[in-house]
Order: C-alpha cells, then structure tokens, then sequence
C-alpha cells in the first residue's frame, strides 16, 4: 500500500483537474470552446501524394492523384504489387478495383453514367467473364457473361 499511495494521488488529482476544467468549459462562450472552421484548413497538411511506410519500410498505402487528375487510394501487398485501387474517374464516378498479383484487374466495382448505376466487372486474365448492374440509361437489371473465347451471352437486360 505504502507503493500506491503516491501513484494514487497523482490519479485523484489528475481526476479532480478533469473535473475542474470541465466545470469551467461549460462557463466559456462557444467562441472559446471550438476552434472557428478555418482554424482547421490551417492545420491541415498539403501534398500532391502521401505514402504509409510499414515497419519494414515498405509502401502499403498510396493516396494521391491519377495520371487523368482524379483522386485515387492504393493498397499494396508485401511484393509492392497494387491489390486494391479505390477513387474516381475521368466522368467522376466512383471506382473499386481489386488486382490479382501482377496488377491486374479481377473485379472491378463501379458506377457508370449520369446516374451513377452501380456495376461489377467480374475478369480473368485481363478480359471481362460476368458484368451485371443496372444499365446507365434505365436503371434495369443486366447480366451478361462471356465464355473462355470471348463470346457474349446476355442472361437478361442489355449491357
């Protein structure tokens, strides 16, 4: 016990300190208590492109801009291989790309048009197998697959 007591101190006191200030925040004008909305664009941190380092010194995360200008996120695997892609496109719309491990695309989570009308690309070995979705123009349901020689069978709607 003789141990704790000073540590058990230092925790009543730092207690009470919290208490206290919070006691006095609540007599402040709002002006006081937050920070005006600019205050935050002046601690914000600018840059073109930000990497995460792993601890073994290797990327894995990339946030910056694509070669059209559009923002994009990049998740890497151990071999430095980009496995997931996440942002816009040229038109705007939205994008989720998971690559095998030489960077291509396997599926492709999208929306396409004015509308934004979700799609999933389904590939191998860099050619389109499934595409479903709602059609850019009317928002109905379609669904066509391709077989190993390219060949296109609609299921239903008109992709």
């Amino acid at each position: 016990m003789d141990k704790l007591r000073p540590r058990i101190s230092v925790i009543v006191l730092s207690a009470l300190g919290m208490l206290l200030g919070q006691w006095i925040a609540g007599y402040l004008p709002k002006s006081l208590a937050s920070p005006p909305a600019d205050a935050d664009r002046e601690r914000a941190v600018s840059t073109h492109q930000l990497e995460i380092i792993g601890a073994d010194g290797r990327r894995q995360i990339s946030m910056g801009t694509t070669s059209e200008g559009t923002p994009g996120i990049w998740l890497f695997d151990r071999n430095g291989k980009a496995r997931v892609s996440i942002g816009l496109y040229r038109d705007g719309n939205a994008g989720i790309v998971l690559n095998d491990d030489q960077e291509r695309a396997v599926e492709i989570f999208r929306t396409v048009g004015g509308s934004s009308s979700p799609v999933l690309v389904m590939k191998a070995e860099g050619k389109d197998r499934i595409i479903m979705g709602l059609t850019p123009s009317k928002q109905d349901p379609a669904l066509v697959y391709y077989d190993a020689a390219g060949a296109k069978t609609r299921v239903f709607g008109d992709w």
